[in-house]
C-alpha cells in the first residue's frame, strides 16, 4: 500500500461507520459534541508524520501539539465539565497552548531554534497573566498595572535578538 493513502483511507472508513451508525439510530453523539476531533486528529497525525517520517521539520512538532491540545481543550466544552461560555474566562489557555507548542518545536530543533523559545516565554507570560486576571488570582492594584508593562516585551526582544547573536550559529 502507498504510504500517502493509509489516512485517508481511514479518515473514509471511520467517517462512514460514524454516518452509518447515525443512520441506523444508533445513540452516538452528534457533530456539535465530536468536532473537536478534527483538530485532535490533524494534530496526532502532524505529530505522527514527525515521528515516522523521513523528514523531520520543528513546524509539524509545533502544528502537531498545538491542533492536539485546542482538540482536546475543546473537548472539555463539548463533552464537559465546561461550557462554551467559560470560554470568557479560560480564553488564555489557548495562549498557554501556543506557548507548550512553541517549546515543544524549540526542543524538536534541538535547543537551537531561540525564537521559538522567545515565543514560547512571551506567550506563557501573556496566557499567565491573562489566566490570572479572569480568575482574579491578582490584587486589583496589580491587575491595573499589568497592561503598563507591555515595553517589557520590546525589552525581552531585544534582550533575544542579543543573545541570537551572541551565541547563534555563525554563516560561512
Amino acid at each position: 500500500m502507498r504510504k500517502g493513502t493509509i489516512v485517508p483511507a481511514l479518515f473514509l472508513i471511520l467517517l462512514g461507520v460514524y454516518l452509518l451508525l447515525k443512520e441506523l439510530g444508533i445513540g452516538i453523539p452528534g457533530w456539535d459534541i465530536i468536532w473537536p476531533v478534527f483538530p485532535l486528529a490533524g494534530g496526532l497525525a502532524s505529530l505522527g508524520n514527525y515521528v515516522f517520517g523521513k523528514r523531520r521539520d520543528p513546524d509539524q512538532v509545533f502544528f502537531g501539539v498545538a491542533a492536539t491540545l485546542v482538540g482536546l481543550a475543546f473537548f472539555f466544552i463539548t463533552l464537559g465539565p465546561l461550557a462554551y461560555e467559560d470560554l470568557r474566562t479560560w480564553w488564555p489557555i489557548f495562549v498557554l497552548i501556543g506557548s507548550v507548542a512553541f517549546l515543544a518545536q524549540w526542543i524538536a530543533a534541538r535547543f537551537r531554534d531561540w525564537g521559538a523559545l522567545f515565543m514560547a516565554f512571551v506567550a506563557f507570560v501573556v496566557g499567565g497573566a491573562g489566566l490570572a486576571i479572569t480568575l482574579q488570582l491578582l490584587a486589583p492594584e496589580t491587575r491595573a498595572l499589568l497592561p503598563k508593562l507591555w515595553p517589557v516585551l520590546l525589552i525581552l526582544g531585544g534582550l533575544m535578538v542579543f543573545l541570537r547573536g551572541l551565541f547563534g550559529r555563525r554563516s560561512k
